[in-house]
């Protein structure tokens, strides 16, 4: 038997457009081998080539990112009050064995440049490093690392390296801060930002959303936005599995 928490990341893997396309083009061959006029085969072969395809064009996509980053789209930018933490969660690392370096993805590098920013601005007290990752140095490590070479003071870093999901990146930063009514600036993604904010929420009243690389974008529409790219998939699949954790999270409670 699954586990929850197994379940919860088969599902998300499950949900990535080219895994779930390959399945679904992978029973629909099962039904036609056997035969090969199979109406349920053909209507499953097309149907995953048809689900692949709105996945990867630009209208359904951006539609996709504007259902989770909508709340944050007209979100007033400067709104550096003071601040008493900023926390910035990680978004994975790349790890160049052969280049003999760990550094931080393009998710993480943005999260990180916006949040050093909302640091400095703001006059904050701690800048968090929020994520654990794998191998012999986390991702809140390579997080500090970056975050002192951009200026922040190595005394005005803590770490989060124990955190494995947004769920534990909250846990972890309620263990590090006694004072709950400190005022926090949230920094991640803006597709992941609504699930986290809640999150966080459960421990401190006083969160400020500060959404880091937003997927949304809304071109006009032409025959271009019509033919299927990586970036559009790339977008649909980071969104949808968005949706999956958000949907999650509110069954777990």
């Amino acid at each position: 038997m699954l586990g929850m928490s197994s379940l919860y990341y088969f599902l998300k893997a499950l949900m990535d457009p080219l895994i779930f396309a390959f399945c679904i083009a992978a029973f629909a061959l099962f039904f036609m081998r056997k035969d090969k006029k199979s109406r349920k085969g053909k209507a499953l072969l097309v149907f995953s080539f048809l689900f692949l395809y709105l996945s990867s064009i630009s209208p359904v996509a951006d539609m996709m990112c504007y259902l989770v980053e909508r709340e944050y789209l007209t979100e007033e930018r400067g709104n550096y009050k003071r601040l008493d933490v900023v926390v910035v969660l990680g978004g994975g690392i790349n790890n160049k064995g052969y280049a003999r370096e760990v550094m931080p993805s393009n998710q993480t590098a943005a999260r990180l440049l916006h949040a050093v920013q909302v640091f400095n601005i703001s006059g904050a007290e701690y800048l968090v490093c929020s994520a654990r990752g794998f191998g012999n140095i986390t991702e809140a490590e390579v997080m500090k690392s970056v975050a002192e070479g951009l200026g922040v003071p190595a005394q005005k870093i803590k770490l989060d390296n124990k955190s494995d999901n947004t769920k534990q990146h909250a846990e972890e930063l309620n263990k590090l801060f006694k004072d709950k009514n400190i005022t926090i600036g949230l920094v991640t993604s803006a597709y992941h930002m609504k699930r986290s904010e809640r999150e966080f929420s459960k421990y401190f009243p006083n969160v400020i959303p500060f959404p880091s690389d937003y997927l949304y974008s809304s071109p006009p529409l032409s025959i271009m936005t019509f033919i299927p790219s990586s970036e559009n998939l790339y977008k649909f699949s980071t969104v949808f599995r968005e949706m999956i954790g958000i949907a999650w999270y509110k069954v777990k409670g």
